[in-house]
């Protein structure tokens, strides 16, 4: 008998530009990576990260950049050994 309701369309999420580091012991809701994996993709140069703070203040925030995430998912797709599924500068 309700045959004929309208579902509504489904919308893709937003492009972030920026989104902020998890807190510990959990995962970004874009990747699904941790923490850890991005400290050490950004010391090894991999993906782009930036703090931000107010002048004279001892804490900020720490924010990934979603396209540089995305670009090395990308390039790490393209490549055809195992270890492209590693945290970066596993050494493995």
């Amino acid at each position: 008998m309700n045959s004929n309701l309208l579902l509504p369309p489904t919308v893709p999420p937003p492009h972030v530009e920026f989104f902020r580091l998890p807190p510990p012991g959990k995962r970004d809701p874009h990747f699904g990576l941790s923490r850890s994996w991005y400290y050490k993709a950004a010391a090894s140069g991999e993906i782009k990260m930036l703090s931000v703070r107010q002048r004279n203040a001892l804490r900020g925030v720490r924010l990934i950049v979603y396209d540089s995430v995305a670009d090395f998912i990308r390039r790490s797709a393209t490549e055809e050994t195992p270890a492209a599924v590693q945290a970066p500068g596993s050494g493995q």
